[in-house]
C-alpha cells in the first residue's frame, strides 16, 4: 500500500520529547528513520511539517501510538494561552489572536513556559492578596490543579488500573443485580471489614468512613444503590490493589502529601469505575446502544454521572472509545470538576459561557439538553448535560445541591451517538456560538455576557441604548 503523502502535522516539540524519552540524539533518530539529521532538526522546529510517511516510519521503528502523536493539541494551548494573556497584568501587550496561534504552534515549549509562570504568579498573587507570608513551597499547583494536570498527561487513562480492576471482575464473578452484595461480601470475606449502612444525623457530612481499627465500613444512608456500590469497590481498590494505586501516585512524585491523598482517593475512584463498567463489555454496550446513558445507566448499575465519567476514560490504544470532554457544573456556575480531551480546554478562571448548554440545564431539571456549537476557533462540539442531585446530607429545608453533569465531544462523532440524531439528519446544523469564558471570548453583540473581554475598554455612548451592558464597547 502506498503511503500517502499529503496530511501535514506540526509536531516538533512531540517529536523532540519523543526523542529525549528514547534516548536518543538526532543523528542517532535520523539514521534509523532513514533520514537525514539537519531534516529531523527541521522537523523538531516545526520548520517542516511531520508528513504522514514520516510517520508511518516512527510508528515501524518505535512502540507508541500515533494516534496520540498526530492529535492536534495547538487549539488546547491556544485556548489556555488566551486565557493567560487575559490577565490584567499583560494589559498593555497587545497579542492578537494570530500572534497567540503562532506562539501555540511554532513555539509550544515557550508557550508551556509562559503558562506555567503564569501559574506560579497566580499562586503568590493569592497569598499577596490575603496578606499571607509564603516561601518557595507555595509556588507549587494546588492539589486539585496539580491532579488534574495528572489526568490530561495520562489521558484520563490507567492501564494497570484496568487490569486490577479486570482482576478483581474476575475474583468476584461479579453477576447483574447482584453486585453491591457480592462487592460487601468480598470485602468481608477477603479483608475481613463489615459494611454498614448508617443514618445521615449520624454520619453527618460523611458520605464514607472507613475505620482502619475497627474494620469496619461506615457508608450514608443517604447514597443510592450505584453510590454505594461505588464506594465499596474504591474501598476494595485502596485495600486489595494499594500496590497499582501506589505505583501511579508514587511516580507522580507529588509535591505534598494532601495532593498525594487527593490523587488516590481519584486513582480508586477510577478503579471503582472500571470494576463497576469492565472496559471491554462497557465499550461494546456504549457502542451498540449509540451511546445511551440511561440505558448503559440502567444495565451497569451506574449513575448517569459515573456513566459519563466512565466515558471519558476508553483510550486503549487497540479499543478506543469516541474521545469525551467531561465537566460538572454546579448551581452558581463554578465548573467543580472537568475532565479536558483532544483539542478541548476549559477556562480555569472567571465564569463559563451562558450560552453553553451546561449552564442552561438547569432550565430543564432532570432531562437530557444537547447542544451542537462552535468555539471562537472553528471547533465544532456536541455536548450532551443533565441535571444530577447530590445526596443530601443536612436539613431538608437547606434544598437539596443540583449540579449539571455535562459529556461532549467533537461534533464529527455525532453519528454514532443517539442524541444527536436531529442534527446528523438535517441538512444543515445550526451551530450555538459559544466561548469557553467571558473574560477570554471576544464575540461582539453576545446577550449572555457576563463581563467584557480582559483588555477591551468599555465606552459609552449616552445616545444609545444596547441590549446588554457589555456590548456597549
Amino acid at each position: 500500500m502506498a503511503e500517502p503523502s499529503s496530511a501535514k502535522i506540526v509536531a516538533g516539540h512531540k517529536l523532540r520529547r519523543l526523542r529525549s524519552s528514547l534516548k536518543l540524539t538526532q543523528a542517532e533518530m535520523a539514521n534509523e528513520l532513514g533520514i537525514s539529521a539537519s531534516y529531523l532538526n527541521l522537523l523538531e522546529n516545526n520548520a517542516r511539517p511531520v508528513t504522514v510517511p514520516i510517520l508511518y516510519r516512527l510508528g515501524r521503528t518505535y512502540d507508541f501510538d500515533l494516534r496520540d502523536f498526530a492529535d492536534d493539541d495547538s487549539l488546547r494551548m491556544t485556548s489556555v494561552l488566551k486565557e493567560v494573556f487575559a490577565d490584567q497584568v499583560f494589559e498593555d501587550v497587545a497579542m492578537s489572536r494570530r500572534d497567540i496561534q503562532l506562539l501555540a504552534n511554532q513555539h509550544p515549549s515557550a508557550a508551556e513556559a509562559l503558562i506555567s509562570l503564569h501559574r506560579s504568579y497566580d499562586l503568590m498573587r493569592d497569598a499577596a492578596y490575603g496578606g499571607e507570608q509564603k516561601d518557595e513551597n507555595f509556588l507549587s499547583p494546588r492539589p486539585i490543579e496539580s491532579v488534574r494536570e495528572l489526568l490530561e498527561t495520562s489521558n484520563n487513562y490507567f492501564p494497570e488500573l484496568e487490569e486490577a480492576a479486570a482482576d478483581c471482575v474476575r475474583r468476584i464473578n461479579l453477576s447483574p443485580g447482584k453486585k453491591l452484595y457480592q462487592l460487601i461480601e468480598h470485602l468481608e470475606q477477603k479483608y475481613d471489614v463489615t459494611t454498614r449502612i448508617l443514618p445521615t444525623d449520624v454520619m453527618g457530612n460523611l458520605l464514607r468512613d472507613f475505620n482502619q481499627h475497627r474494620k469496619q465500613l461506615l457508608l450514608s444512608e443517604s447514597l443510592k444503590e450505584s453510590q454505594r456500590l461505588f464506594q465499596v469497590a474504591a474501598q476494595i481498590g485502596l485495600l486489595g490493589y494499594s500496590d497499582s494505586v501506589n505505583n501511579i501516585a508514587t511516580s507522580a512524585k507529588c509535591e505534598d502529601e494532601d495532593t498525594e491523598n487527593l490523587l488516590r482517593m481519584t486513582l480508586s475512584s477510577y478503579f471503582a469505575g472500571a470494576v463497576m463498567m469492565p472496559y471491554g463489555t462497557f465499550l461494546e454496550a456504549a457502542q451498540e446502544t449509540r451511546h445511551d446513558l440511561d440505558i448503559l445507566s440502567s444495565r451497569f448499575t451506574a449513575s448517569f454521572e459515573q456513566v459519563c465519567h466512565r466515558l471519558t476514560t476508553l483510550k486503549r490504544s487497540d479499543e478506543r472509545g469516541i474521545p469525551f470532554f467531561f465537566l460538572r457544573v454546579n448551581e452558581a456556575g463554578y465548573i467543580s470538576k472537568r475532565l479536558s480531551a483532544g483539542e478541548m480546554e476549559f477556562a480555569r478562571n472567571g465564569g463559563g459561557c451562558g450560552r453553553w448548554i451546561p449552564h442552561q440545564a438547569f432550565r430543564n431539571s432532570g432531562a437530557i439538553s444537547v447542544q451542537a456549537a462552535s468555539l471562537e476557533e472553528g471547533q465544532k462540539l456536541l455536548t450532551i448535560a443533565r441535571t444530577c442531585l447530590a445526596p443530601r446530607t443536612q436539613p431538608a429545608h437547606y434544598g437539596t445541591p443540583m449540579y449539571v453533569v455535562a459529556l461532549g465531544c467533537d461534533l464529527k462523532f455525532a453519528k454514532n451517538i443517539c442524541y444527536a440524531d436531529s442534527f446528523v439528519n438535517a441538512k444543515t446544523t445550526a451551530l450555538t456560538p459559544i466561548g469557553l469564558g467571558c473574560h477570554i471570548c471576544e464575540r461582539q453583540n453576545c446577550q449572555h455576557r457576563g463581563s467584557p473581554p480582559r483588555g477591551h475598554k468599555l465606552r459609552f455612548d449616552i445616545s444609545r441604548r444596547h441590549s446588554g451592558l457589555f456590548t456597549s464597547g
